[in-house]
């Protein structure tokens, strides 16, 4: 489900990586997919390990506990050093497109999340590849090697 709401922001934020970054638009895809992996894994790391109030902070309209922001800290950098080391960028190219992408994903996610009650982590666990979608495990698997 993740990928599908990615697709939808890539339209969204892609103008804008490709203004600001120089970004070709034919990588923006590569670009969504690689941020919604990272993403995956590192909040799959995260609720597998018991964290899932750390998540549920992290996508929420509340401040950020220290474990949220480690959280989102981790995300951020996990998708700036694949997009060195997979996509060939520059660290600048990769944080300028980070800061435009990261901010992007987590608002989309937390808009989904706020759809239900507070204490509600079902569209987060379909979003994250939760029990209804086979398991965090099995969606963040391919990552994780």
């Amino acid at each position: 489900m993740l990928e599908q709401l990615l697709q939808g922001l890539q339209g969204q934020v892609g103008k804008e990586v490709q203004e600001k970054a120089g970004v070709d638009s034919d990588m923006m895809s590569q670009i969504m997919q690689l941020a919604g992996g990272v993403a995956t894994k590192e909040v799959g790391k995260e609720m597998m390990s018991g964290g899932l109030d750390t998540v549920m902070n992290l996508f929420s309209n509340n401040s950020n506990s220290s474990n949220a922001n480690s959280l989102q800290t981790n995300i951020t950098t996990g998708v700036v050093n694949s997009l060195v080391e997979k996509l060939g960028f520059d660290q600048g190219k990769a944080s300028m497109i980070t800061a435009i992408v990261i901010p992007a994903i987590m608002n989309l996610v937390t808009q989904k999340n706020n759809e239900t009650p507070e204490t509600d982590s079902s569209p987060l666990n379909s979003l994250f590849g939760g029990k209804e979608g086979g398991g965090i495990a099995d969606m963040i698997g391919g990552f994780l090697k």
